[in-house]
């Protein structure tokens, strides 16, 4: 069932759009502010937004440019619900990039035809991107995969027969659990070095080992990307050996390695990796608000303080390792305690959280 986020002061509008939606198949949560439009935003899976224009403390405006910079919410359908009708503020509104402006009063049907060509447009987008993700991925003759938090989370079947392994156990391995013992260390640090600078390419060439332990002679060609929000290594692994290489000259080229990490960051866009900007937004419009939360006292740890921090200044899970001298995964660890302690569905959530209840100096 889509979910569609209605933020919206007026009462009775806000009741009557809940009930023809309803009526209509959709599943609809309610908002009478922008502060509480955000955050419901943030913690809810949504299929689309209607937003009036003139609402309480955050007006239409401010809500659209907040949830447009976050990379969960920035292509989620929004749709200005407003009495203004004039060009100028139809202008205004399509300029922040709105999906849709519909003036009141309105016609249900209307609104119910905009909302379905939205939310059926982004859903041919992320169909569209998962689609040429998994033709890159696919197409290419060589072991082609994803690597995320040292494991292969995709490969393409070349991998497979390449190494002998089945797919779900090339899911436990990394790239250094198929490299020989003598070339253990210097894959190991191609991938910190491609990671911690961001390379768009890397390439290198090594000896690995199969499940049956033969010798393989290797050519490993990756890239730097980013997967809901987590650094990973995007590539191609070549068997230098194979009769396939030496017919064909067809290494993964930096285009179609560039194309790879683009398509896999478009798929999995729900991710919650917050930049500076957007933290100083948030802080702007909850920071001053006095709806604490006195039910839920916390105390979060001084590491987990940090994290905190680190995470507000916009850095990804490998800078904010770096930055406090822990590994990837602790930093990992800490973020989802914040999530749990917070009691909310995300990062985001939890940055909210620790601004309104003051628990953390920004």
């Amino acid at each position: 069932m889509k979910r569609i986020l209605i933020i919206e002061d007026d009462h009775s509008l806000a009741v009557t759009l809940k009930n023809f939606l309803k009526l209509n198949g959709f599943e609809v949560i309610h908002a009478s502010d922008g502060a509480s439009g955000i955050q419901m935003a943030f913690s809810s899976n949504l299929h689309a937004i209607l937003c009036d224009i003139n609402i309480p403390i955050v007006d239409g405006y401010q809500v659209h440019k907040v949830l447009s910079e976050a990379p969960s919410t920035y292509s989620i359908p929004f749709i200005f619900l407003t009495a203004k009708s004039t060009l100028k503020d139809i202008r205004t509104g399509m300029l922040l990039g709105a999906d849709d402006y519909i003036t009141k009063p309105f016609d249900f049907d209307d609104l119910q035809n905009a909302l379905n060509k939205q939310i059926a447009k982004r859903d041919k987008i992320l169909e569209a991107n998962e689609d040429k993700f998994q033709s890159l991925l696919n197409n290419s003759p060589h072991g082609t995969f994803v690597c995320l938090d040292n494991k292969f989370i995709e490969m393409n079947s070349k991998m497979s027969r390449i190494f002998g392994y089945s797919q779900i156990e090339m899911n436990t391995l990394c790239l250094n659990d198929i490299a020989d013992t003598d070339y253990k260390d210097i894959v190991a640090q191609a991938v910190v070095e491609c990671i911690s600078s961001h390379q768009k390419e890397f390439v290198i060439e090594f000896s690995g080992r199969d499940k049956f332990h033969r010798l393989i002679p290797l050519k490993l060609i990756c890239g730097f990307s980013s997967y809901k929000g987590k650094d990973c290594i995007v590539g191609s692994l070549v068997d230098l050996s194979s009769n396939e290489y030496n017919l064909k000259d067809t290494d993964l080229s930096s285009s179609d390695l560039q194309e790879l990490a683009n398509a896999i960051e478009l798929f999995s866009s729900d991710y919650d990796l917050i930049s500076k900007d957007l933290v100083k937004k948030l802080s702007g419009i909850y920071s001053n608000k006095e709806d604490v939360d006195t039910q839920t006292k916390i105390e979060l740890t001084e590491r987990e303080q940090e994290v905190l921090r680190e995470v507000c200044l916009g850095k990804s899970n490998y800078e904010i390792a770096e930055a406090l001298f822990i590994s990837d995964r602790t930093v990992e660890k800490h973020r989802s305690a914040l999530v749990q302690k917070t009691g909310s569905k995300n990062m985001i959530g939890a940055v909210i959280f620790a601004i309104k209840n003051k628990l953390i100096k920004l």
